[in-house]
């Protein structure tokens, strides 16, 4: 049987409460992959129980997650409402399941701290640029986004395993 873990944080950069007000508004989710509030953990919002960032959790398992294209499109999207409505620094999702490990990660353009020119930083992250966030593929540091790697495992990046993924997600 095909089954995939998928688990990881979002960072918060400031708006603890509304980000997680948000987050509450989360409904049963009908359509696969199914992503929904109870999917996600709080932590605590008083200091000394964390320090500078606060980091929700997330943790989920499907039935044949990623056997097609579709349902990569469908996760990266419901996520990616999400952090459009809440105040984040970075996110990172590892999946892990027969098909192999990937790991997706977001960086807030208005909170990247990077002191190089755009070009230079993106090609040294190795990250995509749109207009709302940088992404990338790879396991990366939570504190600036930096590939954990000094060389990116080009087996991380779904585009280089199901030549049918295109990021950005293409409207339809």
């Amino acid at each position: 049987m095909e089954y995939t873990s998928i688990y990881g944080y979002i960072k918060i950069d400031r708006e603890y409460h509304k980000s997680v007000d948000f987050i509450k508004t989360l409904e049963k989710d009908s359509t696969y992959p199914f992503i929904n509030t109870n999917m996600f953990s709080f932590g605590d919002y008083e200091v000394p129980y964390y320090y500078e960032n606060i980091m929700l959790g997330f943790a989920a398992t499907y039935k044949y997650f990623g056997l097609d294209t579709s349902d990569w499109n469908a996760f990266i999207l419901k996520m990616e409402h999400i952090l459009r409505n809440i105040d984040f620094e970075n996110a990172q999702f590892h999946i892990e399941g027969s098909l192999g490990s990937y790991t997706l990660f977001w960086t807030n353009r208005q909170s990247a701290a990077t002191e190089k020119k755009e070009a230079d930083f993106l090609s040294e992250y190795q990250l995509i640029k749109t207009d709302e966030w940088y992404f990338g593929f790879g396991k990366r540091s939570p504190f600036i986004g930096y590939p954990d790697d000094e060389t990116a495992d080009p087996d991380q990046d779904l585009r280089n395993n199901n030549p049918d993924f295109v990021y950005p997600i293409p409207k339809k």
